[in-house]
C-alpha cells in the first residue's frame, strides 16, 4: 500500500496539514503514517561546582502521549467525512536528530509522500517546521514533500502550476507528477518567470529544446512565460489568477523556496499563500 507521511510537531498548523493528507491518502487509497521526532538534548546543570548530570528535556513517553492525541484528533476528521475509503492510520515517534531519523524512516518505508505545515509568518511560537528544520526535511527526502500554509488547504486538485527553468529534470518531474496524481487528472500549467523581460541567447536555446522535449510527452501540457521583478510574487499572483490549487517547483527553485520561508519581504507573499506548495527535492527517487 502507497503511503502518505505526515510529519507533526503536535502545533494546529500540523494538524491543519494532516488534513490535506488525510483527504489525499482518501483519493488516492493510501496509508497515512503521523510522524514526529523531538530532539534529544542534554541539559547539563554544574551549579557551584556540582557534579553535572545529562537530562533529556523531551522524554518518550511524553512524546508518545501527544502523538496518540495527534492520531485521535486525525481519526476523528477522517470518521467524519464522506469518503468510502478511510485511511489506515499508523504512528512512529522518534527522538533525535530530524534529519538522520527521517532518511532511517525513508529507507524502511516506500514513502510516496511527505506533508508537513509550514508556521504563520506571524506566529511567535517556535513551532519545529519552520527555517532551517524544513530544508533538513527537503534533504533528507526521496519523495516530493507537500508544504501547507496556515492559509491553505487541499480538498481538490483539478489545477497545478508548475514552476521550471528549462532544466532536463523537471521533464523527468512532470511524467511523475502524472502517476502521483492520475487520479486527479489535473490540468497542468507549466510557468517560467523571466526577471525584467531580460533573455540572452542560452536562455532561448535552453527553452527551445525543453519545448520540444514537452512535446513528446503523451499528454498537453500549457506553457507560459511570464515577467515579474521578481519571482516570488509572480508565482503566487499567477498561481491565484490561473485558480490553481497547488504550486510546485523543483530543487532547481531551492534558492526560490529557502528564500520563500526565510526572507521578510517573501514572508510576507507566503501570508498571502492560498494553496499548498509542492516541492520535489533533490534526491528525488525516480518511480
Amino acid at each position: 500500500m502507497k503511503t502518505i507521511l505526515v510529519l507533526t510537531d503536535f502545533s494546529r498548523n500540523a494538524a491543519h496539514a494532516g488534513r490535506s493528507a488525510a483527504w489525499l491518502a482518501e483519493k488516492t487509497h493510501a496509508g497515512l503514517l503521523l510522524w514526529n521526532c523531538s530532539p534529544k538534548v542534554p541539559v547539563m546543570p554544574a551549579y557551584l561546582g556540582g557534579v553535572a548530570v545529562a537530562e533529556v528535556m523531551a522524554g518518550t513517553e511524553e512524546g508518545q502521549d501527544l502523538l496518540d492525541e495527534a492520531v485521535r484528533d486525525l481519526e476523528d476528521y477522517i470518521s467524519s467525512t464522506d469518503g468510502a475509503y478511510k485511511p489506515r492510520l499508523a504512528t512512529s515517534y522518534h527522538e533525535g536528530s530530524l534529519e538522520q531519523e527521517l532518511q532511517q524512516q525513508l529507507a524502511i518505508d516506500a514513502v510516496e509522500m511527505i506533508v508537513i505545515g509550514s508556521a504563520a509568518s506571524n506566529c511567535s511560537a517556535d513551532h519545529i517546521f519552520k527555517g532551517s528544520d524544513t530544508f533538513k526535511i527537503l534533504e533528507a527526502a526521496t519523495c516530493p514533500v507537500l508544504v501547507v500554509p496556515p492559509r491553505a488547504g487541499l480538498d481538490q486538485l483539478e489545477k497545478v502550476v508548475f514552476a521550471t527553468d528549462y532544466e532536463q529534470e523537471d521533464l523527468q518531474v512532470l511524467k511523475q507528477m502524472q502517476q502521483l496524481f492520475g487520479v486527479f487528472d489535473p490540468v497542468i500549467e507549466i510557468v517560467h518567470v523571466t526577471l525584467n523581460g531580460d533573455k540572452d541567447e542560452a536562455v532561448i536555446a535552453k527553452e527551445a529544446q525543453f519545448l520540444e522535449q514537452l512535446g513528446k510527452i503523451n499528454r498537453q501540457f500549457s506553457y507560459k512565460e511570464i515577467r515579474g521583478k521578481e519571482v516570488t510574487g509572480r508565482l503566487n499572483r499567477i498561481s491565484k489568477q490561473t485558480g490553481a490549487d497547488l504550486l510546485a517547483m523543483t530543487h532547481h527553485q531551492y534558492a526560490l523556496f529557502k528564500r520563500l520561508m526565510t526572507d521578510s519581504e517573501a514572508k510576507k507573499e507566503l501570508a498571502h499563500q492560498k494553496i499548498p506548495l509542492l516541492f520535489f527535492p533533490i534526491n528525488l527517487k525516480r518511480s
